[in-house]
């Protein structure tokens, strides 16, 4: 199954550390205006908000985990690059991949009554950074330090908003809130707090990552013992490849006083880290756990605040079938439309109740479908077992067309029950297959 984990977007971010970043800040359309409300859409626990750069909309992640406003999956125009612009050679998962950002400055950002005059943004044209294949919702940005740095901001994953505060204001409510301090590295938060992985808390520096769709990744090292039942999996992608590293679960982990049972925990391997400054004790905690809490995010004043919300006590389901999918451009979809008319005022319309057909010939329909395909398979999962490979295109999920599915919903249904079989049609070199897929638990066949 699909997961989003934006080590792409850390390994760039760190490229672009050795440049000095211009000064750029969002300001209030109305100055004395107490606080700004923004909706977002929250697809699979990602933040994501529409932008206006330079007057044209595009979708962005807001990511806590990232330094630099970056957007792609974009045509080359002079709307963003021009002469002045500088080429940024940069590298992907341990320097494999190479391709170049466009540095662009005086951008005009806006996000709903919020505008920022003088945003930097870096733009990159490489089609092999597209998100928007992976996360099943299209994305043509990201942005993150830019955001926070001079406004207080709550987000609120239940009901899918971000309250953004003037600068003069302060919250009362939360004083009802758990507190801890953060420290800003690279201009990204990190919180100290106790992970317990197997028999004994350590205290670990986790970076707070709502661009990532895990919940926890930890470095591993000598010295600190890893849960007995593991297994290899594939956590996510790196710039145009995957990276793959161990799954397990983790005894607790706690945010200031509430404490988080056996969470999801995943360990990288080793060279996803290459040149990052992550220590020994490091990681990220990402939207799996964050979504389980309201926060409110001090930069100012290196504080987070957040306390449980009604997710709190989901519990953290893995996938159980070993697909990795994506999107893979789009298919033509002819059907056939029967036309009907208002006996009473002759007027057309596809409601066939009430209404008399008006002819015999059915009105051809051509529409654009998004193409589902297994992008990885996970060695000895459920997957490989019924035969499933990559470069199978998925037509039907349960009897119905896949493309009737996000991937989200398509998750929940991948990680619903043990034993439960999922009827999957599927397309192999232009031959149609009906198999079988049986969900079963990683964990037994975990490794020992």
């Amino acid at each position: 199954m699909y997961r989003v984990c934006f080590l792409i977007i850390l390994f760039f971010t760190t490229c672009l550390t050795a440049f000095p970043q211009e000064k750029s800040g969002f300001e209030f359309e109305n100055k004395n205006k107490r606080l700004y409300k923004i909706n977002f859409v929250n697809f699979n626990n990602l933040i994501i908000i529409e932008i206006k750069l330079n007057g044209r909309p595009h979708n962005f992640l807001l990511d806590t985990g990232v330094n630099s406003t970056v957007v792609f999956g974009v045509e080359y125009n002079e709307n963003i690059v021009n002469r002045q612009s500088e080429k940024i050679l940069i590298k992907g998962v341990s320097g494999a991949k190479e391709t170049y950002a466009y540095k662009t400055d005086n951008n005009i950002l806006e996000i709903g009554k919020l505008k920022d005059k003088n945003h930097t943004v870096y733009a990159i044209f490489d089609q092999d950074f597209n998100l928007s294949d992976k996360i099943g919702y299209p994305v043509q940005g990201i942005i993150g330090k830019e955001f926070f740095e001079n406004h207080l901001v709550q987000i609120n994953y239940i009901h899918n908003y971000l309250k953004v505060y003037n600068p003069k204001v302060k919250p009362k409510r939360l004083k009802r809130y758990n507190a801890l301090d953060i420290r800003l590295i690279n201009s990204k938060p990190y919180i100290n707090t106790p992970l317990n992985q197997v028999d004994k808390n350590e205290d670990y520096v986790f970076l707070l990552d709502s661009g990532s769709g895990d919940a926890i990744w930890a470095k591993h090292y000598d010295g600190i013992e890893m849960p007995t039942k593991k297994f290899d999996d594939i956590l996510g992608y790196g710039f145009a490849k995957i990276v793959r590293g161990i799954k397990s679960r983790a005894n607790t982990i706690e945010l200031g006083e509430y404490e988080l049972e056996t969470p999801k925990i995943a360990y990288p391997d080793s060279t996803a880290y290459k040149g990052l400054p992550f220590t020994d004790k490091c990681g990220s905690l990402g939207s799996e756990i964050m979504r389980r809490f309201h926060w409110t995010f001090d930069y100012k004043n290196r504080k987070v605040y957040f306390k449980p919300n009604g997710d709190f006590y989901d519990p953290f389901n893995y996938d159980m079938s070993g697909l990795i999918l994506k999107y893979e451009g789009f298919q033509h979809i002819a059907r056939f439309e029967n036309l009907f008319a208002d006996s009473r005022t002759g007027v057309k319309t596809d409601n066939s109740a009430g209404y008399n057909k008006i002819s015999n010939k059915p009105k051809l329909i051509i529409e654009l479908r998004p193409i589902l395909m297994i992008d990885a398979i996970r060695p000895n999962s459920s997957a490989y077992e019924a035969g499933f490979v990559e470069g199978d295109v998925i037509l039907k999920i349960k009897g119905r067309d896949s493309y009737k599915y996000d991937l989200q919903q398509i998750f929940k249904i991948l990680s619903s029950e043990e034993g439960k079989t999922i009827q999957v049609t599927i397309d192999r070199n232009g031959s149609t297959y009906n198999k079988s897929l049986t969900l079963k638990s990683r964990f037994s066949e975990a490794i020992n």
